[in-house]
């Protein structure tokens, strides 16, 4: 019969031997994964040769064809641009249309809040009128039968 010392240091050096075991592979694994390259990257570094390639830039517009002028066609002076006369009643009315629509805007926006917090009200008095359980197995009585009583 073997000693209990002779076991317990035969069962130390088990142990060190496949922790050794693992971590040489794992290490194996690392070394390969590190220095090898994906063979896409192979084949495509060795058949394309580097070109260099210039664009245009984006900033340069493209010209448009001009077209010749005829001497017979008279250059015709510039129009000058007639400028809108804005009243004051029209201006008056749109701001009391644009104060009309903001009020109605936050009319709207305080309606929906109060909703939202009657709604919330509502909620957390419905969750203060229940009863809270008792026991485990208020709401169905227990199973009997199966594995350990369930």
């Amino acid at each position: 019969m073997a000693s209990n010392a002779r076991i317990f240091f035969a069962g130390i050096v088990t142990t060190f031997l496949i922790i050794s075991a693992g971590f040489g592979g794992g290490l194996m694994f690392a070394k390969t994964a590190l220095n090898d390259s994906p063979a896409q990257v192979r084949a495509v570094a060795q058949a394309i040769d580097p070109v260099r390639v210039i664009l245009p830039t984006t900033a340069e517009a493209a010209q448009t064809p001009q077209q010749p002028l005829l001497e017979a066609d008279p250059v015709q002076p510039p129009v000058p641009a007639v400028a809108k006369v804005e009243h004051p009643i029209n201006k008056v009315a749109e701001s009391k249309k644009a104060d009309d629509e903001e009020r109605t805007r936050k009319r709207k926006y305080s309606e929906r809040k109060a909703r939202k917090v009657a709604a919330a009200k509502m909620i957390e008095a419905k969750e203060r009128l229940v009863e809270p359980r008792i026991m485990a197995f208020d709401s169905e009585p227990p199973r009997m039968g199966g594995l350990f009583g369930n």
